[in-house]
């Protein structure tokens, strides 16, 4: 499912994160929400659809392992018409986003690499906001144009 969902491909990113996170709770206690933006995801093409479905399941998938989180926010929506925005954010307890990115080529994962890699495909930028205790907010950025 979460290599390339079909749901993706025939009723896009809000459908597809909608049904990732139904599965997501047969297994899991974690109270994810989605809130997104009607239409938010049409901006955007289908193969820049599919990576922001990556990059939204890596970081739910990092709450979920690290966060101890209650709670965990999807949020899509269009910022001012000119950049879409997917905000992933949860409750949990927040980490030095400094020192785990200047030791993490020791870690042997390469989740965050990839979140960033992907982000760098679509022209966009991923910003990661956490503090001990805190909880952690991901933030990719698409700007739009023709391309996108």
């Amino acid at each position: 499912f979460t290599l390339r969902p079909l749901i993706l491909e025939t009723q896009g990113l809000e459908a597809a994160l909608e049904q990732y996170i139904k599965k997501l709770a047969e297994t899991d206690d974690t109270a994810i929400i989605l809130e997104a933006e009607p239409g938010a995801d049409r901006s955007l093409n289908q193969e820049t659809q599919g990576i922001v479905f990556y990059i939204v399941e890596e970081a739910i998938s990092n709450a979920r392992k690290h966060s101890r989180a209650n709670g965990i926010w999807v949020r899509l929506y269009l910022r001012d018409r000119g950049a879409f925005v997917a905000e992933i954010e949860d409750d949990g307890e927040g980490f030095d986003v400094d020192s785990v990115q200047m030791t993490y080529d020791r870690r042997g994962s390469l989740g965050l690499v990839n979140m960033h890699e992907r982000a760098e495909m679509t022209q966009g930028e991923l910003s990661i906001a956490s503090a001990p205790g805190k909880g952690t907010q991901v933030r990719l950025t698409i700007p739009l144009s023709e391309s996108v």
